[in-house]
């Protein structure tokens, strides 16, 4: 149980720090209802990123993880454990 906590207090963290990093170079991230495909919709136009609320927590970390490994972030600071795995996603592709 204590680890199940532990689990959810560093998604919530990591979620965070991933949505700040949006928001510095100029995206919104909305959660909402709806049946997105694979539960997000980037929505380049808009700089919105729309992440169906009912997508479970580790998912919506590996889907915010998706969208901004696919970003110019040269000119970014961004946390360590953040880039880590940003560069292990960037790896997969």
């Amino acid at each position: 149980m204590i680890q199940t906590k532990y689990m959810q207090k560093k998604l919530l963290s990591l979620k965070v720090e991933l949505e700040a990093l949006l928001e510095k170079i100029g995206y919104n991230v909305v959660y909402g209802k709806g049946s997105f495909k694979e539960g997000t919709c980037l929505i380049e136009s808009e700089k919105k990123v729309v992440i169906n609320e009912y997508t479970p927590p580790d998912l919506q970390v590996d889907f915010l993880v998706d969208i901004i490994s696919q970003m110019d972030l040269s000119n970014v600071y961004i946390l360590p454990a953040i880039r880590e795995l940003i560069d292990d996603k960037q790896t997969l592709f």
